[in-house]
């Protein structure tokens, strides 16, 4: 199994609304109505950014969602290029492949992190952060007690 690749950006911050300025936020929503569904989207916590190519790419739970091109999201890869010397690249070279690194960014604060795009993909579709299963996923563990969530 690949080694996980986990580069903390404490000098990169972005806009706690960027999932709303992008618009993948509409673009969910309008999905959702194409499915016959009536509902608000609210983004978890952590979405993660990358480019397939030139086509931007946002992935929160399980919807990811390529986006037009904008200038803010050009604006994040370059600076993700810049702020690392060009040392790590959210941006595949086509469309058929995938990324090195995802940046993954904390709505709460703004934060930002480059985890190899595996890893950082797992972490974005976690539905609930979890510190293992419940008693029917691990039989061999004594007590009827379901996953411990992870919380603050």
């Amino acid at each position: 199994m690949m080694e996980s690749r986990l580069i903390e950006l404490p000098w990169m911050r972005l806009p706690r609304d960027l999932a709303w300025r992008v618009r993948f936020v509409e673009a969910v929503e309008e999905h959702a109505r194409k499915l016959g569904l009536e509902a608000r989207f609210r983004p978890p916590r952590f979405c993660g950014y990358y480019f397939t190519g030139a086509s931007p790419v946002v992935m929160a739970g399980k919807w990811t969602v390529t986006l037009d091109e904008t200038p803010l999201l050009e604006e994040v890869r370059v600076s993700v290029e810049r702020l690392t010397s060009r040392r790590f690249s959210i941006r595949s070279r086509s469309s058929a492949e995938e990324p090195e690194f995802m940046l993954v960014n904390d709505g709460h604060d703004g934060a930002c992190w480059l985890w190899d795009y595996g890893h950082g993909r797992m972490f974005v579709e976690a539905h609930e952060p979890v510190s293992g299963g419940g008693a029917e996923d691990f039989p061999e563990l004594p007590g009827p007690e379901g996953p411990k969530l992870l919380g603050p």
